[in-house]
């Protein structure tokens, strides 16, 4: 075929030729201008049967003479084919993928970068209630949940948030929005009713539960201390009874930490926040952690600036408590525990380090989920905990919007970390 050289160099000799034609007639400008058109005129008649082509008029034939056009054709024609080819396995592709998708239990909603409504499943319609005309619409103009509005206009990745139904107020609904396409999201909603409903049960449960086995041990441990001040008991009973009260002890501490998490997990917002002494209550924890007998004797306590908080005192101290005894209990009497607080512009920040013997890597995801030990129990103070001081100290923290950062390393120690935002700090001068 006819390279573009070839063109160039016969467009050259049309123009030579025209201007030698002129010059015989004394117009070389006039007969170098009549060539030109002429070669203009033949491009322009193939352009013209370019374009019938590409609007899909059929042409008469295709052109097998010289010039770039045969070769233009036949590239257009291949790119045409194989689109088409492309397009029809599209089209396929496309059409189990929306046949696959209407058997999805979950909703699947595509939103653009300005959260209008590109396109959805059937399960969209019926767990959200939209409509074909919702099409190109703000989702947040059709799901008004605050905590849902406030989730997707977040930047930050964020677990997924969990809102009332907009067609059954009994109906709960978890959304996860996870990056599509080209500037683009999906939002993933999935009914989770019976999972809390399951956790409500549950947690009803253990309330009651606990609630209920108050008085039967407080009547224990009443009979209990009243046998261990008994002069006239045998002594060989002396350790059965201290052993058992050891273990109604540890009961009663159980059941008040079950009531206080279920506490917790019921009220998830703080109802009279007020000013917290965050100096008095590491202080306090600093001494009822020199009272053991066996605890470390080194607490060191670093007060960087003079702020107080803004929230619940008695959430406060079950944080400071809980992680100060936990440090306790793994650090070897001759180690030692630093409590730090201090502030910046982020925030305010309460941190307890320890020279125990630290946690490995894989436990420490799930550390504060109840009852979950990272150990084998040998706790080196205090006996076997409970299990559920982290998860305290974790809802605690949720509900006065901070997160608690955990750092560890086997034989190296540990340092918990809770991150204050700065709404809640208060400056003291």
């Amino acid at each position: 075929m006819t390279n573009w050289g070839t063109v160039f160099l016969r467009l050259f000799l049309l123009g030579i030729g025209g201007l030698i034609i002129g010059w015989l007639y004394d117009l070389p400008l006039l007969g170098l201008l009549i060539a030109m058109m002429a070669a203009l005129a033949w491009h322009l008649s193939w352009l013209y049967r370019l374009d019938k082509w590409l609007r899909g008029e059929k042409l008469e034939f295709l052109p097998e003479g010289s010039g770039v056009w045969p070769r233009i054709f036949a590239r257009i024609d291949f790119l045409r084919k194989r689109g088409r080819r492309r397009g029809r396995r599209f089209k396929s592709l496309l059409k189990q993928l929306r046949q696959a998708t209407r058997t999805f239990p979950d909703a699947g909603v595509i939103l653009n970068d300005r959260n209008e409504i590109v396109v959805f499943n059937r399960a969209a319609r019926e767990l959200l209630g939209l409509k074909k005309r919702d099409r190109g619409l703000r989702i947040e103009n059709l799901l008004r949940d605050p905590a849902f509005v406030a989730y997707l206009r977040s930047e930050e990745p964020l677990a997924p948030v969990e809102i009332a139904s907009p067609m059954a107020s009994d109906q709960w609904l978890s959304c996860h929005a996870v990056p599509y396409g080209f500037n683009q999201k999906m939002l993933l909603v999935r009914d989770v009713t019976e999972r809390r409903k399951l956790e409500d049960m549950r947690r009803d449960f253990v309330a009651n539960a606990s609630h209920e086995l108050r008085t039967p041990l407080t009547v224990i441990s009443g009979y209990l201390d009243a046998l261990a001040d008994d002069t006239a008991m045998n002594p060989e009973l002396k350790q059965p009874v201290d052993e058992m009260q050891i273990q109604a002890l540890r009961m009663r501490q159980l059941v008040d930490e079950l009531l206080r998490l279920s506490e917790l997990e019921t009220e998830h917002a703080i109802s009279n926040p007020e000013a917290v002494n965050i100096g008095a209550i590491i202080e306090t924890a600093r001494q009822e952690v020199l009272a053991l007998p066996d605890s470390p004797k080194q607490v060191e306590v670093i007060v960087e600036n003079h702020s107080d908080l803004v929230g619940n005192i008695r959430d406060i101290q079950s944080v400071v408590s809980n992680l100060v005894s936990n440090a306790a209990r793994y650090t070897p009497i001759d180690g030692k525990i630093t409590i730090r607080w201090w502030t910046d512009d982020d925030g305010a920040y309460l941190s307890v380090a320890d020279t125990g013997k630290g946690i490995a890597k894989e436990h420490l995801p799930r550390l504060c989920e109840r009852f979950y030990r990272a150990e084998d129990g040998r706790e080196r103070v205090g006996g076997r905990g409970t299990g559920l001081g982290l998860a305290i100290v974790k809802h605690a923290l949720t509900r006065h919007g901070a997160e608690l950062k955990i750092e560890s390393e086997p034989g190296k120690g540990s340092v918990f970390t809770c991150l204050f935002p700065a709404a809640s700090v208060i400056a003291i001068a």
